[in-house]
């Protein structure tokens, strides 16, 4: 009896760790070579603790974040991911910075300032926006005219706070607090065209699964 109850359990528990190797060597070669994306969507201590592993569809078009990316609000007591007193019904609202006094806004008004650096290459796009509820954040920078998406520089850039990570074509942040968030933007100088439009678009996507998209544009010197 005892060999008979032995066999069962021991093919239950080849059952269980053989998808589970599997699982964890695929993910494993996925992270190696930056195919995997992810967003944080529990409760947990530290806001820069991935929790799945997936590509998250907005619309009809698709957020792929090309490497790990690191960035987040740290975790306050009252403000867990998906807390009823920070989240609200429908998308998030999202608002850029309001116009200088005596000037009305307008097409382009909201463009951030573009500063070359010279010293280590990279150029630099700062600005902020206002969101009042939770949200995981989608970053990236594009050519109006070709579409083409250009490296975001993350050690030298900030989304709501500082980001680790390699270079990559979408970078996210998790927002606990909803407040202000500054953007600060840095890319390599080689990849702007001098003349050229760009612009930083901002997915903010909510606990509840509704979306907002804010854009901002700016010129190459």
């Amino acid at each position: 009896m005892r060999i008979r109850s032995e066999q069962p359990a021991r093919r239950r528990l080849r059952g269980i760790a053989l998808p589970a190797v599997f699982t964890a060597v695929v993910v494993g070669g996925l992270s190696a070579v930056g195919g995997v994306s992810y967003a944080a969507s529990s409760v947990v201590s530290a806001a820069r603790t991935v929790s799945h592993v997936f590509t998250p569809q907005i619309g009809h078009s698709v957020v792929v974040v090309e490497s790990l990316t690191s960035g987040g609000d740290q975790y306050k007591p009252g403000y867990g991911w998906g807390s009823p007193k920070h989240n609200h019904p429908g998308p998030p609202k999202c608002t850029p910075p309001a116009p200088p006094k005596g000037k009305k806004p307008g097409k382009g008004f909201f463009t951030p300032p573009l500063t070359p650096s010279a010293s280590n290459g990279t150029s630099t796009v700062s600005t902020s926006f206002t969101i009042d509820e939770q949200a995981h954040l989608f970053v990236s920078v594009f050519n109006q005219k070709t579409r083409q998406e250009l490296s975001i520089e993350q050690a030298k850039s900030k989304i709501g706070g500082s980001l680790t990570g390699k270079p990559a074509k979408t970078v996210n942040y998790l927002v606990l607090v909803p407040r202000t968030i500054p953007l600060k933007i840095s890319v390599p100088s080689k990849d702007l065209q001098p003349g050229s439009s760009y612009v930083i678009r901002v997915i903010a996507r909510a606990p509840n699964g509704s979306a907002t998209t804010i854009e901002f544009p700016f010129d190459a010197a």
